[in-house]
C-alpha cells in the first residue's frame, strides 16, 4: 500500500513538474513573441533633425517597455521617396516614417489645406491648428486609408533658393526652372509667382541641382544645410511661405500589435520626442545659417513679400474647392488668433 501510494505521489510531482516546465515555455515563447523590431525609414539626412528624434525615440521606446520595442532606422531615401515610404505604411513593409504633410495630400486630400502659402505667420499659430482640433482630426482622417498619424514633427518653414541671382519679387523669377515637391498645389502656387515648376522626389535633388536640370527649389533652411544644397544653391530668400511639418506616421496593424500598456508607453515616447525634435529644429536653422557664410540670405520687405502673397487668392480657392471651404477658413480663423 505505501509503494502504491509513493509510486502515486511521485506520478503527481512529476506531471506538476512537467506542467510548471510546459508553462514556463510557455510564457518564454509568449515573452519573445512580444519582442516587436519598428522598421523605420525616412528620406533626411543622418545629420538632420528627423533622424535624431527617431534615435531619441528608439531610447524612449526600449527605455519604456525593457527593450521588447526597438527600431532599425533607414534613413537618406534607402527605403524609397517620401511617397513611396508612405504606400509602404499602407502595405505593412515600413512600420514608421515621417513625411512632408504636401506628400500626404495625394493620400488624402484634406492636408492640402495646410499647403496654402502664406497662411501661416509665426509658430504660435502653426502649434494652435497642429496640436488643437483642426490638426488632430487630420491625422485621425488617416485611419481611412490604412495609416495611424501620431503626431507632428517639424520641418519648417520653407524658402526659396537658386543658382542663379538674388530674388526679391515674382518678376525675378520668371521662367526659372524649379523643382517642387509631388504635390498640386505648389506647383500651382508656383506657377503663379511666374517660375516653371516640376515635380521631383527629394531623395534625386541634389544631382538635378547640380546638373542643372532645375535653377531653383523650396525647403527649410535647416534641410537645405544637411542635404549640402549649398554646394550648388547659392541664394536664399527667406520668403517663409510656407510651414512644413512632417507628420509622424505608424501602420495601423504594427499599432494595434502592442498590448495596452504598450500603447500607452508609445504614445507617451512619441509625445515627449516630438517637444524634443521641435527644439531641435527650432535652432536648427540659425545653426545652419552660420556654417553657411557662403550663401546669400536676402530678407523681404513687408512690400516685397506682399507682391509674393497677393498672388496666392487663386489658390486659396483652388484648394476650398479640392477639399471643402470649412477646413480652409477654420485654419484661417485659428491663425487669425493672438496669442500662443
Amino acid at each position: 500500500m505505501t509503494n502504491l501510494i509513493t509510486t502515486k505521489l511521485f506520478r503527481l510531482a512529476a506531471i506538476a513538474a512537467a506542467t510548471t516546465l510546459c508553462a514556463a515555455g510557455l510564457a518564454g515563447r509568449a515573452q519573445a513573441a512580444e519582442k516587436i523590431v519598428l522598421k523605420a525609414g525616412h528620406a533626411a539626412s543622418t545629420s538632420n533633425t528627423g533622424h535624431q528624434a527617431l534615435e531619441h525615440l528608439a531610447k524612449e521606446l526600449a527605455a519604456k517597455t525593457d527593450g521588447r520595442i526597438t527600431m532599425e532606422i533607414f534613413p537618406n531615401s534607402q527605403l524609397g521617396s517620401e511617397r513611396e515610404l508612405v504606400e509602404s505604411i499602407q502595405l505593412g513593409n515600413v512600420d514608421m516614417t515621417f513625411v512632408s504633410s504636401a506628400v500626404l495630400g495625394n493620400f488624402n486630400k484634406e492636408f492640402f489645406a495646410l499647403d496654402i502659402p502664406f497662411l501661416f505667420k509665426d509658430r504660435a499659430s502653426v502649434y494652435r491648428v497642429l496640436d488643437g482640433d483642426i490638426g488632430q482630426g487630420l491625422l485621425a482622417s488617416l485611419d481611412k486609408v490604412g495609416i495611424k498619424g501620431v503626431a507632428y514633427w517639424e520641418n519648417g518653414f520653407r524658402q526659396l533658393t537658386n543658382s542663379k541671382k538674388v530674388i526679391k519679387s515674382p518678376a525675378d523669377l520668371e521662367g526659372m526652372k524649379m523643382r517642387t515637391m509631388e504635390n498640386e498645389v505648389h506647383i500651382a502656387a508656383w506657377k503663379a509667382e511666374g517660375a516653371n515648376p516640376a515635380p521631383l522626389a527629394f531623395g534625386e535633388l541634389f544631382t538635378a541641382l547640380q546638373q542643372g536640370t532645375f535653377d531653383a527649389q523650396e525647403g527649410p533652411i535647416n534641410l537645405f544645410y544637411d542635404m549640402k544644397f549649398n554646394e550648388v544653391q547659392k541664394y536664399i530668400t527667406k520668403t517663409n511661405h510656407v510651414y512644413s511639418p512632417w507628420p509622424l506616421l505608424i501602420n495601423p496593424e504594427v499599432y494595434e500589435r502592442f498590448s495596452d500598456a504598450d500603447k500607452k508607453a508609445f504614445l507617451q515616447a512619441v509625445k515627449d520626442t516630438t517637444a524634443y525634435q521641435r527644439e531641435l529644429a527650432q535652432k536648427a536653422d540659425e545653426k545652419a545659417e552660420a556654417a553657411m557664410p557662403t550663401v546669400t540670405f536676402t530678407s523681404l520687405t513687408p512690400e516685397e513679400l506682399a507682391a509674393f502673397s497677393s498672388r496666392m487668392g487663386p489658390i486659396q480657392e483652388m484648394v476650398k474647392k479640392k477639399v471643402g471651404g470649412d477646413i480652409v477658413d477654420r485654419i484661417v480663423a485659428e491663425t487669425g488668433k493672438t496669442g500662443g
